[in-house]
């Protein structure tokens, strides 16, 4: 591909400017820094601009769209994912005689230190021949580099409905330090379907904060739910122990 005839920009954390090569450029330095570019925000704009406190690695990103958003709800659940960053640089360079400048909207770092460029894009519009192009390129960019790209056009809305609502449990270190060990104890009953953990609470419990610690540990992965299904009373926790067993 030519590495060296491809640039990236991007910004520390400290909010400086650095300019290297495509080649030279580490996914490690890229994703600890501040956005390459703030969405802009208008009257009349059609996209829906905003910000997202990701639990995954405690930082607010910025996102330019809510299909976008969608897209930062499932990479905070994953597991795998241990960094986030938007908007996360700037590249430039020659694809055949066109000049190409693109600033992706997603950077992830797994556990095991894969890197993945994400594009959002609404399927109406990938197949338009500029994007398409666009998107190639990148491709092709991200695969001679060894890193993953993606580009996303959507998901299961039951499943982000079920995610944003086990978001409840996204800071479980704000919570009493006896509502985790009690929700595990109340696991270890019969019957552990949602709605009898969430009627099972200590008679000195708050509701709001126990209802908090069952979802932690769904969204801890500790227990796991079948979230391609709308969650509701009926729905059936187990220890992620006993799925693997």
């Amino acid at each position: 591909m030519g590495g060296r005839e491809v640039f990236l920009r991007y910004c520390t954390v400290a909010g400086d400017e650095v300019a290297t090569t495509w080649e030279q450029a580490r996914a490690d330095l890229i994703v600890e820094g501040l956005p390459v570019r703030v969405p802009p925000t208008y009257r009349g704009q059609r996209s829906y601009p905003g910000l997202f406190w990701a639990a995954t690695n405690d930082r607010t990103l910025v996102y330019e769209s809510l299909l976008e958003l969608d897209r930062l709800w499932l990479a905070d659940f994953d597991p795998a994912v241990t960094r986030i960053c938007t908007q996360p640089f700037q590249v430039t360079g020659l694809d055949g005689t066109d000049a190409r400048l693109h600033v992706p909207d997603v950077l992830l770092i797994d556990d095991d230190g894969t890197a993945t460029v994400v594009d959002v894009k609404p399927a109406a519009l990938v197949e338009k021949p500029r994007v398409r192009a666009q998107f190639e390129w990148t491709r092709r960019l991200c695969r001679d580099k060894g890193w993953r790209y993606e580009v996303f056009t959507g998901s299961d809305p039951i499943l982000l409905r079920n995610i944003k609502l086990l978001a409840l449990g996204r800071r479980p270190g704000r919570l009493p330090d006896e509502y985790l060990p009690e929700v595990r104890a109340r696991l270890d009953e019969p019957e552990t379907t949602l709605g009898n953990i969430l009627a099972r609470r200590p008679v000195t419990g708050d509701e709001s904060l126990w209802h908090a610690a069952v979802f932690a540990l769904a969204w801890s992965g500790e227990v796991t739910i079948d979230l391609h299904h709308p969650v509701n009373a009926e729905t059936i926790l187990q220890r992620t122990t006993e799925v693997m067993a």
